[in-house]
């Protein structure tokens, strides 16, 4: 091989980079590694450059000084849905500004899958992470000790939508009730009185987000001085959200034979809200000139016909919120600000099952 094709495939280092700005290598060092003390136009302006130049950093060798690799490791479960996958994304995006890495540890939502949960676990501290950001239900088989142990261990961790309280860490939630109280003002501002929520039967409300939906529906409606009306499912079907449309449909018609038939009606999510438009339709009824159809998540409202008004949970903004709050504990150190406790609203995205009322 000639030496030209010898540099060129040589991996690109950080002493090429500096010396192709004019900069000494611990001012891209502190850049690549978003530290502190450089401008913003200088960091940039590195890492465009380490773009274009091919730079790849080694995370696992960077970590035999600090006995940290730069990787950020993200406990999760049910990616099947696809409704967390903008939170992955997003998560992604951030910590790769910064130079870390990222470990996806999916984990087994049931009793069965407690051990092998755990090993995934240890698996983390093994690849020796610089922190860890737990996501929703993925953590619902782990034991509440682990979470101490993490801590013991000096490895930074956050969580998002976990219920369970830990001290001293970040913690951020998604503010169900009030989306819930939203969206029924919303329907309630159209000129709807009769409003009926279908939801999980009361003994198999397995999902907070669902729970609290409902809680603010009710808010509304006792702030309106509006009676509530509810559907509830007999059996759980699935957790599958083919299954949910099913169920919906089957509930809604179930209950349809009231003599004072509601003018709009709430699915607990965007798969319910889907059986409901089908029923309907199924019926006969015009939507929304007859009845108003509304869901939450915003992951599949466009699949409906007409297309759903939803309660858009804003994955992204939350997934790129966790890094940026896990990075800050990984530069700055723990004690380096107290810990935080957020709450994301959601956004309505109005379409074309809401109108009205006509009659």
């Amino acid at each position: 091989m000639k030496d030209q094709d010898k540099r060129r495939n040589k991996p690109i280092t950080m002493k090429d980079i500096a010396d192709a700005l004019g900069l000494d290598r611990t001012t891209v060092s502190k850049a690549l590694a978003g530290k502190k003390g450089l401008s913003e136009k200088t960091r940039r302006l590195v890492l465009e450059t380490a773009e274009k130049m091919g730079y790849r950093k080694d995370v696992f060798a960077s970590g035999l000084m600090t006995r940290k690799n730069q990787i950020i490791g993200m406990v999760l479960t049910d990616l099947s849905r696809g409704l967390f996958s903008a939170v992955v994304r997003e998560f992604q995006n951030e910590v790769k500004q910064h130079g870390y890495g990222v470990i996806l540890c999916s984990l087994d939502n049931t009793e069965d899958g407690r051990a092998t949960n755990i090993e995934q676990l240890h698996s983390l501290r093994f690849q020796r992470v610089s922190g860890i950001t737990f996501v929703s239900n993925g953590t619902t088989q782990i034991p509440e000790n682990y979470f101490k142990e993490f801590i013991d261990n000096d490895i930074l961790f956050n969580t998002l939508e976990l219920s369970m309280h830990i001290e001293g860490i970040d913690q951020l939630h998604f503010n169900h009730r009030k989306a819930g109280r939203e969206l029924t003002e919303y329907l309630i501002s159209l000129g709807h009185r009769k409003i009926a929520f279908l939801t999980y039967s009361p003994d198999l409300q397995v999902y907070q987000s669902t729970r609290e939906r409902m809680r603010g529906y009710l808010d509304a409606m006792r702030e309106a001085g509006l009676a509530p009306i509810t559907f509830f499912e007999a059996t759980r079907y699935s957790k599958t959200y083919g299954h949910e449309v099913q169920m919906a449909y089957d509930v809604l018609r179930s209950h349809w034979n009231r003599e004072d038939h509601p003018t709009a009606v709430i699915g607990a999510n965007d798969s319910f809200a889907l059986g409901i438009l089908h029923a309907l339709k199924d019926m006969g009824y015009r939507i929304p000139d007859d009845v108003s159809v509304a869901g939450f998540d915003d992951l599949y409202a466009e699949m409906g016909v007409p297309s759903l008004t939803s309660m858009k949970m804003p994955m992204g903004q939350a997934g790129q919120l966790a890094a940026r709050l896990l990075l800050n504990r990984i530069k700055g150190g723990q004690a380096a600000a107290a810990a935080e406790k957020r709450m994301i609203d959601y956004a309505i995205v109005v379409r074309n099952s809401t109108g009205p009322v006509s009659h």
